[in-house]
């Protein structure tokens, strides 16, 4: 029996797969590599090599007294439609508190949480981070301006732990 850890995945959301799914589309799509990044997709390049970076990650997202929601291995899952890459992994995380204010403020941003990282190779070795900036996930809706703002220096101070 497969579970799906050997997949390469372990439960992962509807909302997660669709990202994941978009993320794959840039990162393959020859049409996408020609479009530049929207401005909310913020990009910082690793001083580490793939499993360090991805390590160092996590533990800085535990550090911010963060969960480990989930981990996505892109690079596994695109092997099993024949596609080879680079190391390609999202790093989904969050923590409760910051979710009881969302909802307690709107209700209709529960939507967002987790937040995420990916984690991708390029094929000379390089190590890139993207994620979304949470000021514009959040941005829609009313009320959030302030936690918002908190998580974005969570994460500025989580991706920083790889320049």
């Amino acid at each position: 029996m497969t579970t799906n850890e050997s997949r390469g995945f372990r439960t992962v959301r509807p909302a997660a797969f669709a990202a994941l799914l978009f993320t794959i589309a840039g990162a393959t799509g020859a049409a996408a590599q020609m479009t530049p990044p929207p401005d909310f997709l913020v990009t910082v390049p690793s001083s580490h090599g793939f499993d360090e970076t991805v390590t160092l990650l996590k533990q800085a997202i535990e550090g911010q007294n963060l969960m480990v929601v989930s981990e996505v291995n892109a690079q596994q899952m695109l092997r099993m439609v024949g596609v080879r890459t680079a190391g390609m992994r999202q790093i989904l995380f969050f923590h409760p508190r910051y979710m009881k204010t969302i909802i307690e403020t709107n209700r209709n941003a529960g939507i967002e949480p987790p937040l995420k990282v990916l984690v991708m190779e390029r094929p000379d070795g390089q190590v890139m981070v993207r994620y979304h900036d949470p000021e514009h996930l959040f941005a829609p809706y009313d009320g959030l301006g302030d936690v918002a703002s908190e998580l974005k220096g969570v994460v500025e101070q989580i991706v920083a732990s790889v320049r």
